[in-house]
């Protein structure tokens, strides 16, 4: 689920279930492989809420959490931050994020 600044709140920090957070940007070769495996993933079962961010378009919490690097995942827990990385990933990559995070 694509997300803007206004529903981040909402949709992050206020969530009841853990939140895997990636900013992205549409002139990002990598975000695009990447936006694929999040919408299988997404349809899983994972535990988590997958949600995504275009950071040319939201600069509020990219500024906010200091992306300078994309694309950049975060994880949060009861609105905490609890896990971040920057770089292209794999989907196995992905999925040992999501299970060592939980």
């Amino acid at each position: 689920m694509e997300i803007s600044d206004r529903d981040f709140s909402e949709k992050v920090l206020n969530s009841t279930k853990p939140v895997l957070v990636e900013y992205w940007a549409s002139w990002c070769p990598p975000c695009h492989t990447i936006k694929k495996m999040l919408k299988k993933l997404d349809k899983e079962d994972t535990g988590y809420q997958i949600i995504t961010i275009n950071v040319d378009r939201n600069l509020i919490n990219a500024s906010k959490y200091d992306v300078k690097g994309i694309p950049c995942f975060m994880i949060f827990k009861q609105g905490e931050l609890v896990y971040r990385d920057v770089g292209a990933k794999s989907e196995k990559q992905l999925r040992d994020m999501l299970t060592e995070n939980l």
